[in-house]
């Protein structure tokens, strides 16, 4: 699977790549916007796990673009769950607050955004049948 962790905070990013690279994923990393931008823009992405506070509306829409939109979890601090509740809503699969306490917290988080973002995109295609 592609994982862009795209979060200023190196040591999520850190732990978690460890933990994703130890499963054999292919992860890559951007700590800022216009980074995170590119990286979507490049390539095949599965996974964007995304620092709120990195939720610009370019980035969204870079990642909304995609012919196969990747799934997206976001992550926050704990005390600032207004901002990433308010984040996930408007784009996000799951939301994973920090700090994380077991790396093994992830795998359940990465699992719910995927089958999310599958259910999201099937909710899509029926609506868009139904309106034809």
């Amino acid at each position: 699977m592609n994982i862009l962790i795209a979060d200023p905070d190196w040591r999520f990013a850190q732990q978690a790549g460890q933990y994703l690279e130890e499963r054999a994923d292919n992860v890559s990393y951007q700590n800022s916007i216009l980074a995170a931008i590119a990286q979507v823009n490049r390539g095949q992405t599965d996974l964007v796990i995304l620092a709120a506070e990195l939720a610009e509306d370019s980035l969204v829409q870079a990642i909304y673009n995609l012919p196969s939109r990747p799934a997206i979890l976001l992550t926050d601090h704990m005390d600032r769950f207004d901002r990433a509740w308010r984040v996930w809503q408007k784009c996000g699969d799951e939301l994973l607050m920090k700090p994380m306490l077991r790396t093994e917290e992830l795998h359940g988080e990465i699992v719910a955004a995927m089958e999310n973002a599958a259910a999201g995109t099937i909710m899509r295609h029926k609506q868009i049948a139904a309106s034809a």
